[in-house]
């Protein structure tokens, strides 16, 4: 890949990265969900980073049935804890891309890996808390567009007692 083709997909990623976040921040959780292939897994580990959520309690390990419902209860107000519904700001950088395998994938279906950072500012009436942490992304080109198989949010301090996460990392 040459230097320019680098920058684009470089560019291309950080856009979809940045998209991610607005729409999460704007409350547009159906498009949100449009970014996500059908099997893809959203997780946010509780207790250190190396947990394995099949035998360890996780912040967030949702499949896209369990990511439609959470949408479901945040847009149709059955999330008591959405209410009011809190406000964000996601700040995303340090984006780096992994190379992919020599066959053009790093773990079956997945074309690129990358890592960022992420901190959210959540406000609500009386309360503000801000989200810090790393995340990996697993992308998958499907139809011309880069889709999200899989994000892990490492937070910093997910070792430790924390408020509940009433909204999308």
């Amino acid at each position: 890949m040459s230097g320019i083709e680098e920058l684009l997909e470089q560019q291309r990623v950080e856009q979809l990265l940045f998209l991610e976040a607005r729409l999460i921040d704007e409350r547009r959780f159906a498009e949100w969900e449009a970014l996500w292939v059908e099997d893809g897994i959203y997780w946010v580990p509780a207790n250190g980073d190396d947990t394995d959520p099949h035998s360890q309690v996780s912040l967030i390990y949702d499949n896209r049935s369990r990511m439609h419902n959470r949408v479901e209860r945040y847009v149709g107000g059955k999330a008591i804890s959405q209410q009011p519904p809190p406000r964000t700001v996601h700040l995303v950088s340090n984006v780096t891309i992994e190379p992919a395998a020599s066959d053009g994938t790093v773990d079956g279906d997945v074309s690129l890996v990358v890592h960022s950072t992420v901190q959210v500012a959540e406000s609500r009436p009386g309360v503000r808390v801000d989200w810090v942490g790393r995340v990996i992304y697993h992308l998958v080109e499907r139809e011309g567009a880069l889709r999200i198989v899989f994000k892990k949010v490492l937070l910093v301090d997910n070792d430790q007692e924390l408020t509940t996460i009433d909204f999308l990392l």
